[in-house]
């Protein structure tokens, strides 16, 4: 048996406490989402830029989404964020690549805010593969907006991302194997 020195015990206790500041920073960076792997110049929204009460149903208050937006097996992740200056907000994902690994796609930006706060303004959820009725593609002239029954289907074998401004207009983002990118259908005005 060792004998217990001043000595020994203050190089357990310094070992003791270097394992749990090592242990406080993984734990902070996992829970944090870090914006060191966020793309450059953008970051996080505050709690405050989302508090609005229609946010109020979501864990993630519709500002972060994880799904396999491609097929590949790999959980891919949506954001709302924030530019570092200027009061912008975007939609990013984190799309699994196999060759080069994950990269950051930007899929819409709004500027600035439009009603001069820096809430957020759009937001976002999953959608479960299956058959979405939608109203037009993004590029399309017309949409009809009419009852479900009488517009056009997408059938997805992924899950895709609704992205919406609460309580109006919504859209959705997928990924289109045929064409190597997400492609933007409206399903309301």
């Amino acid at each position: 048996m060792s004998a217990t020195t001043p000595s020994n015990m203050r190089a357990a206790r310094c070992g003791l406490l270097a394992m749990l500041l090592f242990l406080c920073t993984i734990s902070a960076a996992r829970t944090s989402g870090g914006d060191a792997d966020l793309p450059a110049g953008w970051r996080l929204p505050t709690d405050k830029e989302s508090s609005d009460t229609a946010r109020e149903d979501s864990r993630s208050r519709y500002t972060e989404v994880r799904a396999d937006f491609n097929g590949d097996g790999v959980e891919d992740l949506g954001r709302m964020l924030k530019t570092r200056t200027g009061g912008g907000e975007a939609l990013w994902v984190r799309l699994s690549q196999a060759r080069q690994g994950p990269a950051w796609i930007k899929l819409d930006e709004i500027p600035r805010s439009e009603r001069g706060s820096a809430d957020l303004i759009m937001a976002i959820d999953t959608v479960k593969p299956g058959l979405i009725a939608y109203a037009c593609f993004d590029t399309a002239p017309d949409c009809n907006f009419g009852a479900d029954a009488q517009r056009p289907k997408l059938r997805l074998a992924d899950a895709s991302l609704l992205y919406f401004r609460p309580e109006s207009a919504a859209s959705l983002f997928f990924w289109s194997n045929k064409h190597r990118k997400f492609m933007r259908v409206w399903l309301s005005d």
